[in-house]
């Protein structure tokens, strides 16, 4: 689908789903990443993505992208890059490649929600153009119990212009 600085994204097929619950068990806590991947998938209009990252003679998974269009938007329900692979333009690399996606299934908008406290998400929203809009109070709950506001972020496709993936 795309390729850039050795980085491949593609959609996720069902032989992908072992990589992509690896991938969500490093990211977010949760006690059963598959099924929480196989969850987000279900509703009508959902679809992934995984990012391979090239050093040969491997290719190896290092994130995904969870998403939803409905209408003229489009939803981020989850985004996650391998520890191994972070800070190396793979979430960018999954932003952009989404967005030709969504953008080609008819989306204007796109939307995502994340924890206040998650300065390394913020980063990379922000760098890649995202907005806030609005905040959910008490939205997540951390690996400590502790409850944290959400950020509601968003981002018209039209406002697009080409970013650095390093």
């Amino acid at each position: 689908m795309t390729e850039t600085s050795g980085i491949t994204v593609r959609f996720a097929e069902r032989d992908d789903l072992d990589a992509l619950a690896a991938i969500y068990a490093e990211s977010f806590d949760d006690m059963q990443p598959r099924l929480a991947v196989e969850q987000y998938l279900r509703p009508p209009g959902t679809w992934a993505l995984i990012a391979l990252v090239h050093e040969p003679p491997h290719e190896m998974p290092a994130g995904f992208i969870l998403t939803r269009n409905a209408a003229d938007e489009a939803e981020i329900f989850s985004i996650g890059v391998a520890r191994a692979f972070r800070r190396r333009g793979v979430g960018l690399a999954l932003l952009d490649a989404m967005d030709g996606v969504a953008g080609v299934r008819g989306a204007r908008t796109i939307y995502l929600e994340v924890g206040v406290d998650n300065r390394a998400a913020r980063a990379l929203y922000s760098k890649a153009g995202y907005e806030i809009i609005g905040e959910r109070p008490d939205y997540y709950r951390n690996p400590g119990g502790n409850r944290v506001t959400a950020l509601v972020l968003r981002r018209h496709l039209e406002n697009i212009e080409n970013r650095d993936s390093s």
